[in-house]
């Protein structure tokens, strides 16, 4: 539709003309002055972004690229020196003497830093497990370690052989994010948070292991048993 003014087009025509377009500007524009680039809540930031998890295929190019990013994240915030003040509960930067880490959640924090970096690349399936902690204005916040792995063993996302970009499951009170398989030495490394009141670097003998759990629900050749020779747990 041509849209351009005329000589012959009354003052106050044009002046309601450029009022009208920028009021959709405002508008079109509010969402992201308001969002900005994600929505957090707490311990668990949400991306607002296209990547539907359920729309990637398991094993596929984008499925590894979105594992290595994860990884890319947990060993950033490696590297930045994440810390407690004192055993509060509060991670921070710089050996805990810089701003508060986004997945601080005033409580033991390690399923909220797995899930954060998880959440940051587009897996969010890991929401449809159930929330135990209440806070902040009464808003769900806090994804525990329980909640997680009863969640994966019923939905499909539970298995026993590990893949980078999983979590590394220790019973109910635990989980770390799987940075490397060492198969021959029988051990996973992992960068987890509040391990020793930090983001850690750890490596695991595989009998101290639950088992793991994929970002994204698994075929059934995936679901390893616990009981198989290709099992990552002892």
């Amino acid at each position: 539709m041509n849209t351009k003014k005329t000589d012959s087009e009354p003052l106050y025509g044009r002046r309601i003309r450029r009022l009208l377009s920028t009021l959709a500007v405002v508008l079109v524009a509010a969402p992201v002055l308001l969002l900005g680039s994600h929505q957090a809540s707490a311990g668990v930031t949400i991306p607002v972004d296209d990547t539907d998890p359920v729309d990637v295929v398991p094993g596929s190019p984008v499925a590894k690229t979105l594992r290595n990013k994860v990884i890319g994240l947990a060993r950033r915030e490696l590297r930045m020196n994440v810390r407690e003040r004192n055993g509060d509960n509060v991670p921070r930067y710089r050996y805990g003497r810089g701003d508060i880490a986004p997945y601080s959640i005033g409580d033991a924090w390690c399923a909220a830093f797995s899930t954060w970096a998880w959440s940051k690349v587009g897996f969010t399936s890991y929401l449809g497990a159930k929330y135990l902690r209440t806070a902040y204005g009464g808003r769900e916040v806090a994804i525990q370690v329980a909640d997680l792995s009863t969640w994966a063993r019923r939905n499909g996302y539970w298995t026993y052989r590990a893949t980078p970009g999983d979590l590394v499951a220790y019973g109910d009170r635990h989980i770390g994010i799987v940075i490397k398989v060492d198969r021959q030495g029988r051990g996973v490394r992992s960068i987890e948070g509040n391990q020793s009141n930090a983001v850690s670097l750890v490596d695991i003998p595989m009998e101290d292991v639950s088992g793991y759990i994929s970002p994204l629900p698994l075929t059934s050749g995936q679901k390893i048993s616990r009981l198989s020779a290709r099992a990552d747990v002892e």
